[in-house]
């Protein structure tokens, strides 16, 4: 509670700034239509977007605030080749270029400004801690598509999300806020409230920049077990503060907090036809929903999510070469319950009956509840030399930067399993059904290298290294009394050293000053570990790392005076010794665990064109195509050559069209509209004979409108998102539901908001 009053001070706080006290910001900008130079710095060092020779994409703050891009799943069909597995809110597995084969390890890294916001490890389930960062105040988010493992590390093997919040201000006091609410149809009516201030101080070499979130997140889900309605409701916060000190011109040091949660009475799921009876041959309507939108458990999915970081960034600038020190400590919690009474073991056999009935133990069906605890707390420091714009070697152009990286990285992984009476939910029967909890430590230290020598202005090339080394341990014990036996149990603890070097080359050429083509090899790496001992295999072998070669050929252009524009890439990666989730057999049955097991092959295209025909009108065309492939027989994976990878859309497309003109007296009015097409996908692998393998969810399109009227100081905005009430499949198991139904998530339906906001 004290949190939420401390956010709510926060914008309320905003109200003693009064409008005389900042300068007047009534200017709209530039005029409609001129193009702006984006600069990126997800490379360590400021280029051009046209110029950096990888695919890249750059989505500006205001282009996601107009809209109403406030998280990953809102603004993922605005990055070709990305797509998002997000099995309930606060788990997001980040997958660019269709690398994903359900495994626990992420290949996607996230970054907040300098500052390592991913698992690295696989031990708590790293793969779904991609950080889903609220995107107001932020001035852009970068993604990088293909390895980025020299300059960011073993987990960006199949690229990188960067966060770039806005610095704060050392010369205007500034101040914003926004007030409004949306409605679902069928479901909830909910509020928002944002908020921000800058204010420098000390002579304009000190500032202190404050944002904060608050806002409903509606449910549109009923329980009728429970009698309760829009049972997937919750609510959001999010609070930003950075402090900004630049005593000398050559000298800067920057100090942030930020802290981010969510709370959900429940997940997304809603009861579908399934195939529980008969997974090896589902019916036709599986996908069919069971009435409108419900799911009747009598165990809610509750879900605690919280992100906590404190950074600290230091720069000093030399006459040839800045100095740069990032220093930070993180805290990840994700907290949530699964109800595991109707999922299947086998056929027809859900665990609340196997459990409850078939072992001689309750003599009655229970339900089964897993209590998951997830804990992340890391500390990371990256100390780096780079030169200042203008260096060269032998008189020619010479970028160069080099660099040392440590992380330590706690994770604690609890899994306590209730048993519960069906009659009374609340209780729990006895003796314990049991669980683990997983302790677990992942070291990581490296040095890298990044340098570009430009030959001529028209040609030059890149090349980056990086030597790794990391260090990992976990201790283990499981819990009486059901499943691991009649007492506690504590595993000798298990260790695995590993040492990696990847590298890159790019070489590009500008055909013109506007027009460059470039090519692109680069490794990736993912790293191993130890893996989960358990009574019937105290010892199971370590989790070795699987890698990535990726080959990228592209071209970007700027034509016609800078009104159109386009960034086409083809790539093709090679995925050997891939990390799976997989079943051992052993003496008493078969244990879970993860593993390697066969190759893959991702191949595609992806391309994004843009054209401002006349003052005040964009339009946009961008997206991918990939052919993401299991290559091997991969029987411990249950995937067989030629198989398509998991949450890898076939096609994705989205057409973005704004038009902004004038409207009376100082305010503009704009019209902006995104249609995304999300085509076919499949769901994870499996091995079990209870789950249908790989089951294929039907393609879909989304569309988002917002219209309104600004003058740059006081605006006014309508949005829609999904207007035509798609009803999109993002998740899908054929069992899970009660009565032997199964479990889909489905895209948000129709919401309707609107939004009023101010600055000052």
């Amino acid at each position: 509670m004290a949190r939420y009053q401390i956010h709510l001070a926060v914008l309320l706080g905003l109200g003693i700034l009064t409008p005389a006290a900042f300068a007047d910001s009534a200017d709209t900008g530039a005029a409609a239509g001129d193009v702006e130079t984006v600069i990126v710095t997800a490379t360590k060092r400021e280029e051009k977007l046209q110029d950096v020779p990888m695919g890249v994409t750059a989505l500006s703050g205001e282009d996601l605030q107009r809209l109403q891009q406030t998280q990953l799943s809102d603004f993922v069909s605005q990055v070709p080749g990305m797509s998002l597995q997000q099995p309930s809110p606060g788990q997001n597995r980040i997958v660019l270029r269709g690398l994903n084969v359900g495994s626990p390890g992420a290949t996607v890294a996230t970054v907040i400004d300098d500052v390592p916001f991913s698992m690295s490890g696989a031990q708590a389930n790293g793969a779904f801690f991609g950080a889903d960062v609220d995107t107001y105040d932020l001035n852009r988010i970068e993604v990088l598509r293909g390895p980025q493992g020299t300059l960011y590390g073993a987990t960006a093997e199949g690229g990188l999300v960067k966060y770039v919040t806005n610095a704060p201000n050392l010369n205007t006091p500034e101040a914003s806020i926004l007030l409004g609410g949306s409605t679902v149809d069928g479901g909830q009516t909910v509020g928002i409230a944002k908020g921000m201030f800058n204010l420098p101080f000390w002579g304009n070499k000190a500032a202190l920049r404050v944002s904060a979130v608050t806002e409903g997140v509606p449910g549109y889900i009923d329980d009728q077990a429970l009698g309760e309605s829009n049972f997937n409701r919750g609510s959001k916060y999010s609070v930003r503060a950075s402090l900004l000190v630049k005593p000398v011109d050559q000298f800067t040091a920057r100090l942030t907090f930020f802290d981010q949660g969510l709370q959900m009475r429940n997940n997304n799921s809603a009861q579908v036809i399934g195939a529980a009876a008969d997974p090896a041959n589902p019916p036709a309507n599986q996908f069919q929903r069971i009435g409108d939108f419900q799911n009747n458990t009598l165990f809610p999915h509750e879900i605690h999510y919280d992100l906590r970081d404190y950074a600290l960034s230091l720069a000093y600038e030399f006459s040839a070469a800045t100095l740069t020190s990032a220093t930070s400590y993180g805290e990840i919690q994700n907290r949530f319950d699964n109800d595991l009474t109707d999922v299947n073991l086998a056929p027809g056999v859900p665990y609340g009956i196997y459990l409850g009935v078939f072992l001689p133990v309750y003599n009655q069906p229970i339900g089964v509840v897993e209590r998951q605890k997830e804990y992340v707390h890391k500390f990371n420091q990256e100390l780096r030399l780079q030169s200042n714009p203008g260096s060269t070697l032998f008189d020619h152009g010479f970028d160069w930067l080099v660099g040392f990286y440590y992380t330590d990285e706690k994770t604690i992984l609890d899994q306590p399993i209730d048993a519960r009476d069906l009659a009374s939910p609340a209780t729990v029967l006895q003796p314990a059904l049991g669980g683990g909890s997983i302790p677990a430590d992942y070291k990581e230290k490296s040095g890298f290298a990044d340098f570009t020598y430009h030959f001529t202005q028209s040609f030059d090339l890149e090349a980056g290294l990086r030597y790794t080394r990391t260090d990992q341990t976990q201790a283990t014990t499981t819990f009486c009394c059901v499943l691991y036996g009649p007492t506690d149990t504590t595993f000798p603890q298990l260790d695995t050293s590993e040492n990696k070097t990847t590298y890159s080359v790019a070489p590009r050429f500008h055909i013109t000053p506007d027009t460059m083509v470039y090519a692109r090899y680069s490794t990736g790496y993912r790293a191993g570990g130890p893996n989960l001992p358990t009574p019937t295999l105290p010892n199971p072998p370590p989790l070795g790392p699987d890698n990535t070669r990726n080959y990228e050929l592209g071209v970007k252009s700027d034509l016609f005076d800078h009104r159109f524009s386009f960034d086409v890439a083809v790539f093709d990666i090679d995925w050997t010794s891939v990390q799976i989730l997989t079943l051992v057999s052993t003496s008493t049955g078969q244990v879970g665990i993860n593993g390697n097991a066969g190759t893959a092959r991702n191949k595609g295209v992806e391309w994004n064109f843009s054209w401002r025909p006349v003052s005040g009108l964009s339009l946009g065309l961008l997206g991918a195509y990939i052919d993401a492939k299991i290559t091997e027989d991969a029987p411990l994976l249950g995937a067989m050559n030629g198989d398509k990878l998991p949450h890898v859309p076939d096609v994705t497309a989205t057409a973005n069209a704004s038009y902004t003109w004038h409207a009376f007296s100082s305010y503009n009015a704009f019209l902006t509209g995104a249609w995304s097409y999300v085509g076919q996908q499949y769901t994870d692998f499996s091995i079990s004979s209870a789950i249908e393998q790989h089951a294929k969810l039907p393609s879909y399109d989304v569309l988002r409108v917002s219209t309104g009227v600004d003058n740059g100081r006081f605006s006014l905005e309508f949005y829609g998102e999904n207007l035509a009430n798609s009803r999109g499949k993002t998740e899908y198991s054929n069992s899970g539901g009660v009565n032997q139904t199964g479990l889909a998530t489905f895209i948000q339906p129709r919401t309707i908001g609107v939004q009023l906001g101010a600055k000052f």
